[in-house]
């Protein structure tokens, strides 16, 4: 059975701060068997919601708001709209969702896109560039603090949003700050600090210019957003449009409630029809969210499912698998051949608009960046010669192929015709300019 200071956490904002003292005697009054009667004051204070939305037009007013502010693809809308209303009933299920929001280059909406979360989402933190032991200051709370054998007082649900994460983490996985966040994605994992038991579950998102540590982006859903044209018609967002969202805010909150129970019964068990491929990580991510679209029915449940694959199709442990599908397009491009030169791979790659290595020098710095992703995955370059010209670097197809059937999802049956159209079109152009 619930606590009572979890009930009302719910029901009253703020309530676990300012009103500990009333909440620990009604707790003793229902564990002694007495009848609750609510004081006046707190019904007074008591938030009035309106009545349970219509899940599909919530969730469809959600992706128009953030439509007309970020630039990213719709599926990615859909997984932010998902991921707001997760933010709400979180508690009903034994994994949380995390989002890495991240970019190819600077100013393309991802501080805009933490904002837009922290105005939809259930009681936000948002932080920006803050040192690693602050973060840490602020979710080893006494409000978290679980105490072995007796029960847990809820803590006030906490959305985490840290943007800037450059600032706050460092390369190596050896950091207690992400020791502390990964166990934040599971219900049931307690983080220790010392003799002291903390309950940090819940919703995160992370923004940032760098690589978050392996360990916590294989936790996280990827969404890369772009910066916008000059010709792009973006909506402000300042104060006042964050207040437009405020009733869209409560419906959500009403709609939460209304279904949390009804979530909870399904929560542990796998969702239907969920996607082939997904790391355990990502099913962690992914399963809380389709439980949710499923909920909504209408066309939710097919979205979240074809979002869910096409943000993990390039969704990696490291940016060199990214790197590592984009090569496998470009030999099979170019007919499969035995080897491709450096200058020639980095050609391709460069000519990939919205990706990291866009910007790469064609030249040995470009080559040295590309080494530095692949050495990893056991592939390297090697000399190549034709006939009495110079050596050039280049690297054979043969070690490419042992890393695509080990990280990447099967080749679509249809590539074939997909190839052939594109050189077509390239013909056609070609002979048109001509």
């Amino acid at each position: 059975m619930k606590s009572t200071r979890e009930y009302l956490s719910k029901l009253l904002p703020r309530f676990n701060k300012t009103n500990h003292q009333l909440t620990n005697s009604v707790d003793k009054k229902i564990r002694a068997g007495k009848a609750l009667a609510m004081p006046a004051d707190l019904i007074q204070r008591q938030p009035q919601l309106p009545p349970p939305p219509d899940p599909v037009a919530m969730l469809d007013s959600l992706a128009k708001f953030l439509r007309r502010h970020l630039v990213c693809e719709d599926y990615q809308l859909t997984l932010l709209a998902l991921w707001i209303v997760h933010t709400w009933c979180f508690r009903s299920f034994p994994t949380a969702a995390y989002l890495h929001v991240r970019s190819v280059e600077a100013q393309s909406g991802k501080t805009l896109c933490l904002k837009l979360l922290a105005a939809l989402c259930d009681s936000p933190l948002l932080a920006s560039g803050v040192h690693w032991r602050s973060i840490m200051d602020n979710l080893l709370t006494p409000d978290r603090r679980v105490v072995p054998n007796k029960p847990s007082a809820a803590s006030l649900p906490r959305t985490i949003l840290l943007d800037d994460c450059q600032n706050s983490f460092a390369a190596s996985e050896r950091q207690r700050i992400v020791g502390l966040l990964n166990a934040g994605s599971q219900a049931d994992c307690i983080y220790l600090d010392g003799l002291k038991h903390y309950c940090v579950f819940g919703p995160k998102a992370f923004a940032g210019n760098a690589r978050l540590p392996r360990s916590l982006d294989s936790r996280c859903i990827p969404l890369v957003l772009r910066r916008k044209k000059p010709s792009d018609l973006m909506a402000r967002f300042n104060s006042e449009a964050a207040a437009s969202v405020a009733s869209l805010a409560r419906s959500l909150e009403s709609w939460a409630l209304a279904n949390s129970a009804a979530l909870a019964k399904v929560a542990h068990q796998p969702p239907a029809r969920l996607p082939a491929g997904l790391s355990a990580r990502q099913q962690d991510c992914a399963e809380p969210l389709l439980h949710l679209a499923d909920r909504v029915a209408g066309p939710w449940p097919e979205k979240a499912r074809a979002a869910l694959v096409s943000a993990f199709k390039l969704s990696e442990d490291s940016l060199a698998l990214e790197l590592l599908a984009d090569i496998r397009a470009f030999f099979f491009l170019k007919e499969d051949p035995t080897y491709l030169s450096t200058h020639d791979l980095l050609a391709g790659l460069t000519r990939l608009e919205h990706r990291p290595w866009s910007n790469w020098k064609n030249g040995v710095g470009g080559g040295r960046r590309l080494s530095t992703f692949l050495h990893p995955l056991g592939i390297r370059s090697r000399d190549f010669r034709k006939g009495s010209a110079p050596t050039f670097k280049g690297y054979l197809r043969e070690p490419f192929v042992d890393a695509w059937e080990r990280y990447l999802a099967p080749t679509p049956a249809d590539w074939p015709q997909v190839r052939a159209a594109m050189k077509k079109e390239a013909e056609t152009q070609s002979a048109t300019s001509n």
